[in-house]
């Protein structure tokens, strides 16, 4: 396992740790700047790598990239970005589309940048200080304070910056962070403040934001914890944990109570008189439209950036409202079944439970807050293609890139092997021993 001391660090360590500090708060300041937070860390990669070769070490020897889920993530990129061949639609557009799958690569990326677990806590540290700003900033809405940074389009909805929907996801992720690493995400004597911050943030959440998808979230992950802290005899207790929350919430909580209300009346009209106006609807024509796609490339899919014109092939001459320009079905694994085909969904879940099982060696507290978010990106992904967009794919990809690395099992002889060359060699970096 990885140690928790590192040697003194170097100018280079220096300005590094400095970078990825930017890269971990940026998911949580805007689109704008997670964008550039991205390209920061890719070219700190790229950089990396060109070191590595300068000194004739292998990308594995330089990176010490762990083969199961980071070679997986390469195997599903790498063939997204081959159906781009075969694609519906022309080669720029469709691998315009294909970056936004490969925005999976900063997982292995921002893993390989992180010299050892001090670091990667520290740098999670950040991560989950960046959300804490975002969920003050939503308390001092709901106040009715003016917030100047707040830029959000639901501020109405106490969204600070992008949407409502973003921001309860996020947040309820914030949430499992601050539970699963209330001993060490804010120093050892800083346990109850993330215990305090976790209880602010279920506040804000289930009492006064609207987002359904982030409510099945939260549900999701408070199930997690649940089924955690049971007993194995017992776990079983962890499934009547979400109705229990419906059940409890539903009185007391009417921005949770709305929302649920009107999800079930959209999805009982859309089933009488196939009405595609609400939010539910819309998506249930999505699905609809993705599956018939499917049925008819089932193995290879229709290529990178074909969803939306097989969408509107299928709808026919109805095709010309707002919502049918939209380049996805608002269902991750349905957007790679439909551009991938099958192999492309298989790939997808392949890498999914590769970063679940990735944290079996890991310590309890780092395994479990890697599951977390892998489980919210599975739950998000059913209602909406998280990876594909920019605010929320860059959220979930550098989430999992410092979960990785928090969790990566170097034993001794490992870490020093690692110190004598490669990785620390090739770019000054010290690793921990």
């Amino acid at each position: 396992m990885w140690s928790e001391t590192a040697l003194p660090l170097t100018s280079l360590d220096r300005f590094r740790r400095a970078l990825l500090y930017g890269v971990a708060v940026s998911p949580s300041l805007g689109t704008a700047v997670s964008a550039l937070g991205r390209l920061a860390l890719y070219l700190a990669a790229l950089f990396w790598l060109l070191a590595a070769l300068a000194r004739h070490r292998s990308l594995l020897q330089a990176g010490a990239v762990e083969r199961r889920p980071h070679a997986l993530v390469l195997l599903a990129v790498g063939y997204m970005a081959l159906t781009t061949l075969w694609s519906d639609v022309a080669l720029p557009q469709a691998l315009g589309s294909w970056t936004r799958h490969a925005r999976l690569l900063t997982v292995p990326v921002l893993a390989c940048l992180i010299a050892s677990r001090e670091e990667a806590r520290a740098v999670l540290r950040v991560f989950a200080w960046g959300q804490v700003f975002i969920m003050l900033s939503a308390w001092m809405l709901v106040a009715g304070w003016s917030v100047p940074w707040a830029t959000g389009e639901g501020q109405y909805y106490y969204a600070v910056y992008g949407t409502y929907l973003e921001q309860m996801i996020s947040l309820a992720v914030l949430a499992a962070i601050l539970w699963f690493q209330r001993a060490t995400v804010f120093g050892p004597r800083g346990r109850w403040l993330a215990l305090l911050l976790a209880g602010a943030t279920l506040v804000l959440t289930l009492g006064f934001m609207p987002g359904r998808s982030g409510h099945m979230v939260l549900f999701g992950l408070l199930g997690l914890a649940l089924l955690q802290a049971l007993p194995a005899r017992r776990r079983w207790l962890a499934l009547l944990l979400p109705p229990l929350a419906v059940a409890l919430l539903w009185p007391v909580a009417p921005a949770f109570r709305d929302r649920m209300q009107a999800a079930l009346s959209e999805v009982r009209l859309f089933g009488q008189a196939g009405t595609e106006t609400s939010s539910a609807g819309v998506r249930l024509v999505f699905w609809r439209a993705s599956l018939q796609a499917v049925a008819e490339r089932p193995l290879l899919g229709h290529g990178a950036g074909s969803w939306n014109t097989e969408y509107r092939r299928l709808k026919g001459p109805q095709a010309s409202g707002r919502e049918d320009t939209v380049s996805d079905p608002h269902q991750m694994f349905l957007l790679w079944a439909v551009e991938g085909g099958l192999l492309g969904l298989l790939l997808l879940c392949a890498v999914l439970t590769a970063l679940w099982r990735w944290g079996a060696a890991a310590a309890p507290a780092d395994a479990q807050t890697l599951r977390a978010l892998v489980l919210a990106l599975v739950i998000s992904g059913l209602l909406n293609s998280m990876i594909y967009g920019i605010g929320m794919g860059d959220f979930f990809c550098v989430g999992l890139g410092l979960l990785v690395a928090l969790c990566r099992p170097l034993s001794g002889p490992a870490l020093a092997q690692q110190g004598q060359g490669g990785f620390g060699k090739g770019l000054g970096l010290r690793p921990d021993q």
